[in-house]
């Protein structure tokens, strides 16, 4: 069997073009290749797929805080004890275990069991949920960040960014602060790890100084814990201060990679398989079609 494509030989007008016969073996090997792909590329991506989290938040005009929280299994198989924990304005709280939730599957929590909110301005609000893709399997961790306004729509003066260094179980997350403002800050900072990491600084509320248009730079340490899989782990710094009754806040995102040189480079080789196995194929029936043409005009 003979699948004809049209083919365009380079520095050629189109028509000039010729075709170009693809036999029975560059078929296999064109389904080989599609087969890699679609089973290599999901397996590589499919880490942090698996659960969408998505908030809305509703705020009464005396700052009673109402928080609407949507799960949806985006993954191809059933994910198990689906924990989410809220961290909002100084207090955590538990919500309802889901014990299964299906592929495709949404559901909706509600929650309100938090302190009214006093300053007009803008609130952070995490949701840290826990679930297994298999029973005897560690869980993973979701971290989904996001925050609300109430009365006023306030914009933090305070930005920066983490840069990480990795040495074995330990990683130091190098962070900067940057007040764009022109007056002072007396600023609060709160760290926000997943279960799977420890430290022993920033993991309660910090206060500090920072002067308008100053840089600041901290370091922290963090540590895996025993048994925790060597994997990606996002990490979240969130930045707060009031200023003129007004409360702002900012949220400044990194990740920490635990993964081994060979896992992070693993998709390299992986992709330089797919180019070669294209070139090939190619190459391949380039060459059988030229010499079909050289015979024909003998």
């Amino acid at each position: 069997m003979l699948t004809v494509f049209p083919y365009y030989e380079i520095g050629k007008r189109n028509n000039n073009s010729r075709l170009l016969f693809i036999g029975a073996d560059d078929m296999k090997m064109a389904a080989c290749f599609w087969l890699f792909m679609f089973n290599f590329i999901p397996l590589a991506l499919a880490d942090s797929q698996h659960l969408a989290v998505t908030t809305n938040t509703l705020v009464t005009e005396e700052g009673k805080v109402r928080i609407y929280l949507t799960l949806k299994n985006n993954g191809q198989r059933a994910l198990y004890g689906v924990q989410p924990m809220v961290h909002f304005h100084h207090t955590m709280a538990m919500m309802s275990k889901v014990v299964q939730l299906e592929p495709g599957q949404k559901v909706l929590l509600e929650n309100d069991d938090h302190p009214s909110v006093l300053r007009a301005g803008r609130y952070p609000l995490v949701i840290m949920t826990q679930y297994k893709t298999d029973l005897h399997n560690q869980p993973y961790t979701h971290i989904h960040t996001d925050s609300f306004y109430f009365r006023e729509q306030v914009e933090s003066a305070i930005e920066g960014k983490i840069i990480t260094t990795l040495n074995d179980d330990e990683s130091l997350l190098d962070i900067f602060l940057k007040n764009n403002s022109n007056s002072f800050k007396n600023i609060r900072l709160m760290l926000v790890l997943p279960p799977g990491l420890v430290t022993d600084k920033l993991a309660q509320m910090m206060g500090t100084t920072i002067r308008g248009g100053q840089e600041k730079n901290i370091k922290i340490v963090v540590k895996r814990k025993n048994g925790s899989p060597a994997i990606i782990y996002p990490v979240h710094l969130l930045v707060e201060y009031g200023e003129m009754l007004n409360h702002y806040t900012g949220d400044i995102s990194g990740e920490v990679d635990f993964r081994s040189i060979q896992e992070r480079t693993a998709i390299i080789p992986a992709l330089g398989a797919i180019f070669f196995l294209i070139g090939a194929i190619f190459l391949r029936s380039y060459f059988k079609t030229r010499n079909n043409s050289t015979l024909s005009r003998r």
